[in-house]
């Protein structure tokens, strides 16, 4: 078994089943779907945001035709 042969030790992590392709492959997928949690939270929360701020318009345009019509 020579360094930069056939048979490297490099090339059969490469190959075969328990190689590093596995484990790369699922800090991969871990990467992606943390992203895309992160994704959604931040989507979320400006929902969130988005309907806090509307419903203190729709009280402050209640409050105004409020006390144009007293």
């Amino acid at each position: 078994m020579g360094r930069g042969g056939k048979d490297g030790w490099l090339c059969r992590l490469l190959t075969n089943e328990r190689g590093i392709i596995f484990p790369f492959a699922i800090i991969l997928l871990f990467i992606v779907t943390g992203a895309a949690l992160l994704y959604t939270n931040a989507y979320f929360a400006q929902l969130k945001v988005y309907n806090s701020l509307e419903s203190i318009y729709v009280r402050a345009t209640i409050n105004i035709l409020s006390t144009l019509y007293e």
